[in-house]
């Protein structure tokens, strides 16, 4: 019998706030520009993922 393939991951939480310090909605650009500079870098953009809650990312 195979054994299960398992692998560890590594979550970090991002509050996007605005420049007075309230919660911001803009995650969806700044999760933009994390794809474009993974995917200039080589890297595989799909590692950066949204939240269901609009000012984290």
């Amino acid at each position: 019998m195979d054994a299960p393939k398992r692998r560890i991951g590594l979550e970090q939480e991002f509050f996007l706030v605005d420049e007075v310090g309230q919660l911001s909605n803009r995650a969806d650009e700044f999760l933009q520009g994390c794809h474009l500079m993974a995917e200039a870098e080589g890297l595989n953009p799909n590692y950066f993922v949204p939240e269901f809650v609009k000012s984290i990312v």
